[in-house]
């Protein structure tokens, strides 16, 4: 997922993830093992004039079915989790443009070396 981030918006948001990753961390873990994400990570890909482009990444077997659930829920954390994300940028995850809408330009991924091959040479 992407979105702008305007210039005052920046600050407030930035406090919103020091507080998912400090005073409400537990209850975001539990949130994300609850709704079935595997993994989070989220940019900022700055401009000049302040503010940029956030950058979300999600791993999970159903990314639209996560957000359809994330934006139905009624546990608190996710509540407060929605209320926060419309304040900051004035929608929820129930309207955020489908998951499968994007596409995806390029990839690589280091083996693991579990059942993981790579290419022979000369393939």
């Amino acid at each position: 997922m992407a979105w702008e981030v305007s210039a005052d918006q920046e600050e407030p948001w930035r406090r919103f993830l020091q507080e998912l990753s400090g005073s409400r961390y537990e209850e975001y873990a539990e949130s994300r093992r609850r709704l079935g994400i595997s993994a989070e990570s989220v940019w900022l890909a700055p401009k000049r004039s302040g503010g940029g482009v956030a950058v979300v990444y999600l791993e999970a077997e159903d990314p639209e079915r996560v957000l359809r659930e994330l934006a139905a829920s009624d546990t608190p954390f996710d509540s407060w989790y929605g209320t926060e994300m419309r304040k900051l940028f004035g929608y929820d995850s129930a309207r955020l443009p489908r998951v499968a809408g994007g596409e995806l330009l390029f990839a690589w991924k280091e083996a693991t070396g579990e059942g993981e091959t790579e290419p022979a040479e000369g393939s």
